[in-house]
């Protein structure tokens, strides 16, 4: 398996193409120090100056099993944000992640947008048999998205991370699992957010 995403993937609105090192511009940097973007992530532990970042994603694209992608607007033409997939063949299981760092793309659809081709890849390409993931407990908008996707509530790691821009806060992550069964009886609602080929012709 290629260590990077070797394989642009489409949504609806959205091009998830291979990152490049070249994407760290200042726009990227600047969604990795905006404290709101950034507050349900576990990024404010890293370094995030130019170095740091460049430095991190040399770390991603050269780590066994890791996908790793630029989200794009198609028609605007403009980088929104990142996704990240992680899988375990061994295990048949993958752990994902996404950031949307352009604040006016932060609508319902667009995160989803986000997530539904990374899913379909892992499930479709990869022979990959369950999706897991964790989020904080009091980040709402994760767990609601969780839930409409038929994720299940596996388990809560208590006080597992520290947040907050000072570390101060001790914050609950909880677990979240999919398996493909599950996936393969609700993928069709989601089949008004999927790229199709004879609207872009």
């Amino acid at each position: 398996m290629a260590a990077a995403a070797d394989k642009t993937l489409r949504s609806r609105d959205l091009d998830l193409r291979p990152f490049k090192l070249d994407d760290i511009d200042s726009a990227y940097e600047r969604w990795m120090n905006d404290e709101e973007v950034v507050r349900f992530t576990r990024i404010p532990a890293y370094d995030t100056s130019y170095d740091g970042l460049v430095a991190y994603a040399e770390r991603v694209l050269n780590t066994p099993g890791t996908y790793f992608w630029s989200v794009t607007h198609r028609e605007d033409r403009r980088a929104i944000g990142t996704a990240k997939l992680v899988v375990s063949l061994e295990h048949g299981i993958a752990n994902w992640g996404y950031l949307i760092g352009e604040r006016d793309y932060w609508r319902d659809s667009i995160s989803l947008q986000a997530q539904v081709p990374v899913f379909d890849y892992a499930f479709d390409d990869l022979g990959v048999r369950k999706m897991y993931g964790g989020t904080d407990s009091d980040h709402v908008k994760s767990r609601f998205n969780l839930a409409r996707m038929k994720f299940r509530k596996e388990g809560v790691f208590r006080e597992h991370f520290r947040g907050g821009a000072d570390g101060a806060k001790l914050v609950d992550l909880v677990y979240y699992g999919l398996l493909i069964s599950e996936w393969q009886e609700v993928s069709g609602q989601f089949d008004y957010l999927r790229y199709r080929h004879d609207e872009h012709a």
